[in-house]
C-alpha cells in the first residue's frame, strides 16, 4: 500500500502536469476570415431586404440607386472561432457583433438581426464609449461592404440559401424554421 506521501505527490504532480497541458486558445488572424464575415452580414442585410437603406450613408446623394460601399471593421484575432464585427447595420444603427467561424468556415453573427439592445455582447454602439469603439477600430482589419439595393435575384437566392445553411431559416424566402418567439407569416 503506497504511503501517504506519495499519494499527495502524485495528487500534485497530476494537478501540476493537468494545468500544464490545458490547451491555449486557438488564435485565428481575423484577415482570414473577413470576406467571411463581410458575406455573412451583406447575405443577412439581402435577407431582410434593407439593401436598399443604405444610400443616406455611403457619401452619395439622398436617395440615388447605385450600390452603397459601408465600412465593416473586424477584429484582428478570432480566438476559439470567435470575433466581433463592427459595421453600419440600417436601419438600426453601427452594431458592434459578435461572430462565430465554424470548422468549415461559415460565419454565423450573434444575435438577433431586429434587436441589438446589451444583450450577449452584440449590441449597438450607442452603448459603448468612444474610448471603447476607437480602441477597437485600432485592433481591426478594415473591409467593405457594397450592398446593391437591385441586386439580382440570382445573387437573393445565394443569400437566401447561405442564411438557411447559417441559421435554419430565410426571412425573405420565408423557408425553414423561425428563430423568434413568433410565427413567420407564409
Amino acid at each position: 500500500m503506497p504511503k501517504m506521501g506519495t499519494i499527495l505527490a502524485m495528487f500534485l504532480a497530476l494537478s501540476f502536469f493537468s494545468k500544464e497541458c490545458q490547451a491555449a486558445p486557438k488564435i485565428t488572424d481575423g484577415k482570414s476570415v473577413l470576406p467571411a464575415v463581410i458575406q455573412a452580414v451583406e447575405d443577412e442585410i439581402y435577407d431582410l431586404r434593407h439593401e436598399d437603406r443604405f444610400f443616406l450613408i455611403d457619401g452619395n446623394s439622398g436617395g440615388d440607386q447605385k450600390p452603397a460601399s459601408i465600412s465593416i471593421y473586424v477584429s484582428k484575432e478570432i480566438s476559439d472561432g470567435v470575433g466581433v464585427a463592427l459595421y453600419k447595420n440600417m436601419p438600426y444603427g453601427e452594431v458592434y457583433r459578435y461572430f462565430t467561424v465554424d470548422d468549415n468556415g461559415l460565419v454565423k453573427l450573434s444575435g438577433g438581426p431586429t434587436s441589438f439592445l446589451p444583450d450577449g455582447g452584440s449590441m449597438l454602439t450607442l452603448y459603448l464609449t468612444d474610448e471603447d469603439i476607437c480602441a477597437f477600430l485600432q485592433k481591426s482589419y478594415k473591409g467593405t461592404l457594397v450592398l446593391d439595393p437591385h441586386a439580382s435575384s440570382e445573387r437573393i437566392t445565394l443569400a437566401e440559401n447561405r442564411q438557411i445553411a447559417r441559421v435554419g431559416y430565410s426571412i425573405r424566402a420565408k423557408k425553414g424554421k423561425y428563430p423568434y418567439n413568433r410565427k413567420s407569416k407564409k
